[in-house]
């Protein structure tokens, strides 16, 4: 239920002045339909409740955690305080994403899972896994991305703070589309430079771009590299993200008025003689 929809107890308690709900509700579940029961029926005669594939451990996960959005699970995969290692048999790793409708205390760029459903998991899992399996229940790595150029305004855009903000807006969403609902999220991906120019220079108030720099940050906000024509996620259990709108940096382009003086000073030149002139015409 969306925040503020509590407003009194469904059995009044004199003892109660006031409720208040500033968050969400979480943990319910809505009444199965018959779709959906069919659906369970179905996967639990496939994977009998046991997690030996890894279309089973996600889908053990996602009927089991109504919170969780996605699962993502990789196999001889290895990622806990002793390090990150992607070609370690025995070891099986499973990442999750949390279900962002409703949920007000998620940065919508960065969705991260508590700790403490990050354990049940584990725990529900563990009872379902062999005993050789070495499993770890993870958060994914949050690679950025940023945008630096310079920026000129069509003809008859004048508020160059009003729109530079709006663009850098539109990027990030362009970069995230799941913050405001217009996509999902994908583990891995791979970003072109080449595409975001086109999306940048298709916006109405957009007259042309110059000097793009596509900078690309790990999870650890080290920079990678501070231009790329395209970035690629490093790891598998890694998601591209945009900074934070504020973050791009853009430029106002100011062209000279036409029959502007220019500063730049001239560069004397040398006189020419009607003497020289009549030799040059004559080679």
């Amino acid at each position: 239920m969306p925040k503020e929809t509590i407003s009194k107890l469904k059995v009044p308690e004199s003892a109660v002045k006031k409720i208040e709900q500033p968050f969400a509700s979480f943990g319910g579940r809505p009444a199965e339909k018959e779709d959906s029961f069919y659906v369970r029926v179905s996967e639990r005669l496939r994977h009998k409740s046991r997690a030996i594939t890894i279309w089973d451990y996600e889908h053990l996960v996602l009927e089991e955690f109504p919170l969780i959005h996605k699962v993502k699970c990789l196999n001889h995969t290895r990622s806990s305080d002793e390090g990150y290692n992607e070609v370690l048999p025995g070891h099986v790793t499973i990442i999750t994403i949390p279900d962002l409708q409703q949920r007000n205390d998620i940065n919508p760029l960065k969705p991260y899972t508590s700790q403490d459903v990050l354990a049940q998991i584990k725990d529900f899992l563990k009872a379902r896994i062999s005993c050789h399996v070495k499993l770890h229940v993870v958060n994914p790595d949050f690679e950025e991305v940023q945008l630096k150029f310079r920026l000129k305004l069509a003809k008859g855009y004048d508020d160059f703070s009003l729109y530079a903000n709006l663009l850098k807006q539109e990027i990030t969403d362009f970069l995230s589309p799941w913050a405001t609902g217009k996509g999902d999220i994908s583990f891995g991906g791979l970003i072109h430079k080449s595409v975001v120019i086109d999306f940048i220079e298709e916006r109405p108030y957009v007259d042309f771009i110059t000097d793009v720099e596509m900078a690309h940050y790990d999870a650890a906000r080290v920079l990678v590299s501070a231009d790329n024509d395209s970035v690629r996620a490093l790891f598998s259990k890694s998601i591209l993200v945009s900074v934070p709108a504020s973050k791009h940096e853009i430029e106002e382009i100011v062209l000279p008025e036409a029959g502007a003086v220019s500063d730049c000073p001239k560069t004397p030149g040398k006189k020419i003689t009607n003497k020289k002139r009549q030799i040059r015409k004559d080679v």
